[in-house]
């Protein structure tokens, strides 16, 4: 049996944020989506370029310094072995840098996300994790980051 969808989904999505080089983020974006993944941002359908394209910017433009915080998520196993199911959470990635108009300095901003996807397995040996993300529809808002 699999991980859970909860701790599989841990595990790549910071990878994919976390990444300290481009190579590793393209690298875990390989290992977490399905190169036929469909894609909704905010109610728009994107395609799988696009999204490897704003994760690779975000996570840039953070000079990779980007950190991810896992609030919650609900999953449905559709097997016994933990191969296809469905997750729905919630996360937050913080250290995004964005520079406004009118200021002299990038801002700090974190995205808020709540996603639903479909983690299918792509290969037929049971003994090989090849699950991916083949749906995602996510919905994000960026807020400044709250300094203590």
């Amino acid at each position: 049996m699999l991980s859970s969808f909860y701790a599989w989904s841990i595990e790549h999505i910071k990878g994919v944020f976390e990444a300290k080089s481009e190579i590793d983020c393209l690298r875990a974006l390989d290992e977490t989506f399905s190169q036929r993944v469909e894609f909704t941002f905010n109610g728009t359908s994107l395609s799988r370029y696009s999204l490897e394209q704003v994760i690779l910017a975000m996570v840039r433009g953070s000079g990779f310094r980007l950190t991810v915080d896992w609030q919650n998520a609900v999953e449905v196993p559709r097997d016994s072995s933990n191969r296809d199911g469905i997750l729905g959470g919630y996360y937050v990635i913080r250290n995004i840098r964005k520079e406004l108009p009118g200021m002299s300095r990038p801002i700090l901003f974190e995205r808020h996300k709540s996603v639903n996807v479909v983690i299918e397995s792509e290969l037929p040996d049971a003994h090989v994790d090849s699950r991916r993300i083949v749906k995602l529809a996510l919905v994000a808002t960026d807020m400044p980051m709250q300094h203590p």
